[in-house]
């Protein structure tokens, strides 16, 4: 009846799965739980072996690294069930209800689900620019997910039917870190899938220290110019490649260019979104130069 898919990179998935394995054997429902590491090779893997002891459950690790997308069709790819929900390794459910909340959406088709995320307050985190970012950009209450279904569909936490997964399936030409899930949504759509969104969330746990994650921001945005040199998306879906295009016709993209090292320096250092913010548009513009 369920899939439960896990995707995991260096981190010890075993506390979420065990969780989620006690909720599944409450709602008494035919049940997998799959987790593959993209090949990491972490030491963190022998304790995620410990997933293999719990029942229907199975733990793997690839010889070799995949890429985000690429990993999630092959899980779907490996699922036996026909509903599958997908969660990234470092979250965990915010209730006990999180497994029951998902079985009542089993009655509806031509429908995909997203829990939504929310970020724990503890004082540890309070300074990380990634708290600062999801807590103002990913933390977001279920009426306003629904205004915006497409804008705010995350991967870490979401349900659909394997028939579903298969005819959109992640574009796996993005290799790495970042907007597969804009890519995803926007598709869903495009083939006349509803996207909604229910009060069923996550905590996101694995908060990056703020050079990994901005970092892994600027991967984020080689991704966004790779996606618009590829057609893959209409410039009107996204306001930031929109902005970089305005950019460019006032012919201003190599000044803005040139701050992006200034911005990023500025956002590691402060936690500063908005210096983030800064960053993103002054990357792109610095990319688009690069890749003419």
């Amino acid at each position: 009846m369920l899939s439960v898919l896990i995707p995991t990179y260096n981190y010890n998935t075993f506390f979420l799965v065990k969780e989620i394995h006690q909720q599944l054997i409450l709602e008494d429902i035919q049940f997998e739980i799959i987790c593959l590491d993209d090949g990491s090779k972490s030491p963190l893997n022998e304790k995620n072996k410990d997933i293999n002891k719990l029942s229907f459950s199975s733990f793997k690790s690839l010889e070799n690294n995949i890429g985000r997308s690429a990993i999630r069709n092959l899980l779907a790819k490996k699922a036996i069930y026909n509903w599958l929900l997908f969660l990234d390794a470092d979250v965990i459910p915010v209730n006990s209800n999180f497994i029951k909340n998902y079985i009542h959406c089993f009655k509806k088709d031509k429908t995909v689900f997203c829990g939504g995320l929310l970020y724990q307050n503890k004082k540890e985190n309070f300074r990380l620019l990634r708290y600062k970012y999801g807590k103002r950009h990913e933390e977001i209450s279920v009426d306003k997910r629904i205004e915006h279904p497409d804008k705010y569909f995350f991967t870490s936490n979401f349900l659909v039917r394997k028939e579903i997964f298969n005819s959109v399936k992640f574009e796996e030409k993005l290799m790495q870190y970042g907007r597969e899930d804009l890519l995803f949504s926007l598709e869903l759509i495009k083939k006349g899938y509803k996207i909604e969104h229910i009060n069923n969330e996550v905590y996101h746990l694995g908060l990056d220290k703020n050079d990994l994650f901005v970092a892994k921001t600027k991967e984020a945005m080689e991704n966004l110019i790779f996606i618009d040199k590829q057609s893959l998306i209409d410039t009107k879906e996204m306001p930031l490649l929109a902005l970089v295009r305005k950019i460019s016709i006032l012919r201003m993209t190599r000044i803005v260019g040139v701050f992006h090292l200034f911005f990023e320096k500025l956002a590691i250092k402060k936690s500063s979104v908005f210096f983030l913010n800064c960053m993103k548009v002054s990357y792109m513009c610095h990319l688009k130069l690069k890749h003419e």
